[in-house]
């Protein structure tokens, strides 16, 4: 039996350690992971990871919370939905099941199945939305996606935008390619 785990360099005097956990971390005690889920692996700088068999594989400040969660890296991240993943960047949150974060900073993957990969202050709301790239994007509607730009907003369901500025698809398959103030509200 493994009833606890193996600490490689220093132990967190604040963390409540699962069962069967590893945790690789160098500075001081101050700096330490905390593997507080059972199965749970930690490296890097004052990361966490609560969930059972949760995984944080670098970077400061992360967290995993969310059963079969994991952060690869970057600061301050936190992947809380179950089977939720972010890969790097800074300020990030993977809240729904299955749901991704692939760098950037500030994005938000909200729902079941959503992504966001890269930019920043981007949110996919909608199941399984999308949002590739950009500033302030928002994908709301289910299975809707964002192609960079600027204050899109895809409402519609399996709506899209493709660049440009504060467009809007509001319509179900409504599409916005580029430009700036379009909306599109007719279902296609």
């Amino acid at each position: 039996r493994f009833p606890k785990g193996v600490v490689v360099g220093y132990k967190s005097e604040s963390c409540s350690y699962g069962e069967a956990t590893l945790s690789v971390n160098g500075g001081s005690s101050k700096d330490a992971n905390c593997p507080e889920g059972d199965g749970s692996v930690v490296f890097g700088y004052l990361n966490t990871a609560s969930g059972k068999w949760a995984t944080v594989l670098g970077g400061y400040g992360n967290t995993a919370s969310g059963m079969l969660a994991s952060v690869l890296g970057g600061k301050s991240n936190t992947a809380f939905g179950e089977h939720s993943t972010i890969s790097a960047g800074s300020e990030n949150y993977a809240s729904g099941l299955f749901s991704s974060v692939s760098g950037g900073s500030k994005n938000t993957a909200a729902n079941t199945g959503s992504s966001v990969s890269g930019g920043s202050s981007c949110n996919a709301v909608g199941v399984l939305s999308s949002v590739l790239g950009g500033s302030k994007n928002i994908a709301n509607g289910g299975n809707s996606a964002i192609v960079g730009g600027l204050s899109n907003s895809s409402r519609g369901r399996y709506s899209s935008i493709n660049g440009g500025i504060q467009n809007t698809a509001t319509g179900q398959s409504a599409s916005v390619s580029g430009g700036y103030r379009n909306t599109a509200v007719a279902k296609a």
